[in-house]
């Protein structure tokens, strides 16, 4: 007796009856590493939030660790073997940041009449900004096939100077959420 079940083909290029191009692997990597980063720079701005100095750092540190590990997870690296490695770099430059962040809370309190506000909206812009910024470079580091422990804390310091001085941060801006927590919003890109 013959088979009444019928074969129907799928083809993931077609959506809707749209020829639509297939997406590249490693653009369907970078999809999802953009959507751990902007996940992980949320978790980041939170722990800009924790009020005492030396465990807002420590739980910065571990999500950026935890958020490494993911992004290496997606591009297929193993990472387990250089994670002291790597978490003294982030550990180093959370410590920065957090430092940093005294500074820049000192700025924004002179050009704004929200004194009171502005010290911890400061530090968590600043936390995610720095968590979204380092997820990129690990990012960038991993998509390209490269050992993501050889990147250096100058090199991030150096991506995250650069970026301010693009404008994609700034903590004499803070009149709205747009302003300072754009890295949110917007493509990781």
């Amino acid at each position: 007796m013959a088979s009444t079940e019928q074969k129907t083909e799928t083809n993931p290029s077609k959506t809707n009856g749209e020829n639509l191009p297939a997406k590249t692997d490693l653009q369907n990597k970078n999809e999802q590493a953009d959507a751990i980063i902007k996940r992980y720079a949320l978790f980041g701005t939170a722990t800009g939030l924790i009020p005492t100095f030396g465990l807002d750092v420590a739980v910065l540190t571990g999500v950026q660790v935890k958020m490494i590990k993911e992004l290496a997870r997606v591009y297929e690296y193993d990472v387990d073997d250089q994670m002291i490695r790597m978490t003294i770099t982030t550990g180093v430059t959370s410590l920065m940041g957090r430092l940093i962040t005294g500074v820049a809370t000192s700025i924004t309190k002179a050009f704004s009449p929200l004194k009171f506000l502005i010290g911890g909206a400061t530090q968590a812009a600043l936390s995610g900004f720095l968590t979204a910024e380092t997820g990129k470079i690990y990012q960038a580091r991993l998509a390209n096939g490269e050992n993501p422990a050889d990147i250096t804390v100058s090199e991030i310091v150096n991506h995250v100077v650069a970026q301010i001085q693009q404008g994609e941060w700034n903590p004499t801006r803070v009149a709205g959420f747009r302003n300072n927590f754009s890295y949110l919003l917007g493509s990781n890109k």
